[in-house]
């Protein structure tokens, strides 16, 4: 009889949950809710995504209110990071205007990265090397990092500040001739602050 209780009981529980889960609000369950976008202002949600050298890469590294190893960095850096695939001809329009103002800060405290959104190492790195693209490219095979940066649709492009603070967002690409210029004063007014 306990044992029959026990079960009823059980399967109860069972059902009872399962039921929830199904009609309970996302953060109940634990989901978190789809970021549409960035607003310029907000905290860059940190993050550590390996490079195709195999290299684990940490934003904290680079740019924060507190940097991660201050011993090893003590330079805080302003943080251009695009999301990209192989099989985004915008991002493949982005790039190299990307490269050209890279080049523009080589010297100075700027920090350029390329964050492949869920593909493997295999496919990215020939197609690095046949683009001859040159701003150091982070993996992010699993998506959880273009998630947290609503990297939904792309190429998306995020400019931070020294501090860690979104300055800049934009979905797309349209090769407009400003871009560069524009590009470049956002960064050297970051560089002053």
């Amino acid at each position: 009889m306990k044992r029959t209780f026990l079960l009823i009981l059980l399967n109860l529980m069972i059902f009872t949950a399962a039921f929830a889960r199904t009609n309970s609000h996302p953060a109940v369950v634990g989901q978190e809710k789809k970021i549409e976008a960035l607003t310029p202002g907000t905290p860059a949600p940190p993050f550590s995504l390996q490079s195709l050298d195999g290299n684990y890469i940490f934003l904290r590294d680079f740019t924060g209110q507190k940097l991660r190893k201050p011993w090893l960095n003590k330079t805080k850096h302003v943080v251009v990071l695009s999301f990209f695939a192989t099989w985004c001809v915008p991002c493949q329009k982005e790039i190299p205007q990307l490269m050209k103002i890279a080049d523009m800060f080589k010297d100075q405290p700027v920090k350029f990265f390329l964050i492949d959104v869920g593909e493997k190492k295999s496919k990215v790195q020939p197609f690095i090397q046949k683009k001859g693209y040159t701003i150091p490219v982070l993996l992010d095979v699993y998506q959880v990092v273009s998630e947290k940066y609503g990297a939904h649709t792309l190429p998306r492009l995020v400019v931070i500040d020294k501090n860690g603070t979104v300055q800049y967002y934009h979905k797309g690409f349209e090769n407009k001739p400003d871009f560069i210029p524009e590009m470049k004063k956002l960064i050297e007014e970051l560089l002053k602050k």
